[in-house]
Order: C-alpha cells, then structure tokens, then sequence
C-alpha cells in the first residue's frame, strides 16, 4: 500500500482546488489508539457498574441483618419489660406490698398489651443510642430484680423455718425459766414450756425442717429434734410414740408425734423447745398461733 493518499476538492463556479494528502500510517494508529481507548472505557464503565452494584449488594445485606438484629432486640426488650412486670407483680404478691416502681411500671405500660408491643427501629445514631440505653437500663433493672428475688426467696425460706405455731392442743403446765423442780422442789431451770394433754394427742412440728434426732434420750423420754436451718432447731420430748424418723424432712403442721409421759414427767405432756444459735429461748417470744388454754 501507498504510504500517502490525497485527495483533491474543487469548486465548481470558482474553480478553486484543495488538496489533502494523509499518511496512511498515522490514520492506522490513531484508529487502533481510538479502538483501544473505547473498549478499555467500556470494560472500565462495565467494572465500575459491577462494583458498584456488588457494593449496593452487600450493603443490602448489611442493612437486612441489621434490620434483623434489631428486630430480635425488639423482641428480647419487649420479653424482658414481660418477664420484669411478671417478676415485679409476682414479688410485689409474696412480700404483701406494692411497690411504687411497680405502680411506675404499670401506669407507662398501661393501655397498651406489652405481650404485642412493637420496638421501631433505630433511623439515627441518636435513636440508636436512645436504644442501646434502654437495653442498658433493663439489663440493671433485671439484675437488681434477681437481687431482690433472692433477698425475697431468703426471707421466705426463714419464715419456713420460724417456729410460731403451737405444737399441740392442750394447756400451759410449765413455763419458760426457773421453777421448783417437780421432783425435788428445788430451784431449777425449765429451758422450755409444757402444755399438758390426753395421752396420744397429735404433736406438730412448728416449721419446717429435718428430723436430726427421733429417740429415746434420757429424761426427755422419746424425743424428736428438728433442725430448721438458720441455727434454730426444736425439740419435742415426753412422746408416747413417733410418727417421723430421723433424717426426714417435714412441714409446718406435720405430725412427729403422739404426746405421752416418756421419761422424766409427771403426767402426759409434751415438753416443747425452741434453740437458737446453740442456746434456748423463750418459746413465747415466737409463738403466737393456735394458742392453748392456761393453767391460770
């Protein structure tokens, strides 16, 4: 081929010429540069789009768990205002009272079902920061209720274990104290109460507990020894016959006993004591229900 190609132009009415000369190898390589330019735009736009597109993907993916992620919080809020209204109103039942926080709770969550109760979500920083907050906030309600619950569940059990029922029917023939004993007629210490009955009659444990001992022991006749917990313990002596055996545990009101005259006594009675912190107490102090006649 040619290296030079020209072309000539010429007008018609003036006669006038002009005259082009191109260089065949320069028009080559300014086509194949042209090629070239515009197919590498093309792949560049083509790899621009799918990035984007790829990035626009996975952002969506983000923002669904994310979405998800705060629809379980939702949920797990909604569920943890539940279960602290049902903790509160179930502790405000147990200790007999309510509790202003209670009323709080109550009056903010009242007209509106809590079991249905909807958590948009965050659009901001600030609403998720507004959110992350309450998160925090029942998160130390819930701790101190468990606090409380525990508090709650200790004072129960020591009210399970608080002798203060009788433990039989009958009437007061011995008190708390010194007294002329009833076999000397000297002064001696009595370390708990009598109440005198029909032989045979019922005996009952005051609170609930272990049986730690159900045997003949000495001048106690046949004795029964609960252990409560919280360093108390009672003792029931002068039984005609028991109804437990050691290492069982019993109830407030559960039968232990019959009452007799087992050892020392001088009639049918049921020698009653009440122990605390190794030492006995006066059972009037915590007696106070099913109250038997006196012998005054």
């Amino acid at each position: 081929m040619p290296r030079r190609y020209s072309f000539i132009i010429a007008d018609r009415d003036s006669g006038i010429t002009h005259r082009f000369t191109l260089n065949i190898r320069y028009v080559i390589w300014w086509g194949v540069v042209s090629l070239v330019l515009l197919i590498g735009g093309g792949l560049y736009l083509n790899w621009s789009i799918s990035s984007e597109m790829e990035h626009l993907t996975l952002r969506n993916a983000q923002l669904q768990i994310e979405a998800s992620s705060y629809r379980v919080a939702g949920t797990e809020l909604s569920d943890k205002i539940v279960s602290l209204q049902t903790g509160m109103t179930e502790l405000a039942e147990r200790v007999g009272m309510i509790n202003p926080s209670i009323q709080a709770v109550g009056n903010v969550l009242d007209g509106s079902s809590v079991n249905s109760l909807q958590v948009s979500l965050p659009d901001s920083e600030s609403d998720k920061s507004a959110f992350d907050l309450l998160n925090g906030v029942l998160k130390t309600l819930d701790s101190k209720l468990q606090v409380i619950r525990q508090g709650v569940a200790y004072r129960e059990a020591l009210s399970d274990a608080t002798p203060f029922i009788w433990p039989a029917d009958g009437w007061l023939s011995g008190m708390y104290g010194y007294r002329p004993d009833p076999f000397t007629g000297q002064r001696d210490f009595h370390p708990g109460i009598d109440i005198s009955t029909r032989r045979g009659q019922p005996v009952y444990s005051t609170a609930t507990g272990r049986v730690s001992t159900a045997s003949h022991n000495g001048s106690y006749g046949n004795l029964v020894e609960i252990d409560h917990g919280f360093g108390l313990a009672t003792r029931y002596g002068h039984l005609s016959a028991f109804a437990v055996s050691k290492d069982d545990t019993v109830r407030r009101g559960d039968v232990v006993g019959y009452a007799g005259a087992t050892g020392r006594a001088t009639g049918y009675h049921v020698h009653y004591e009440i122990w605390m912190d190794d030492r006995t107490i006066n059972p009037m102090r915590l007696l106070v229900r099913s109250r038997p006649r006196s012998i005054d």
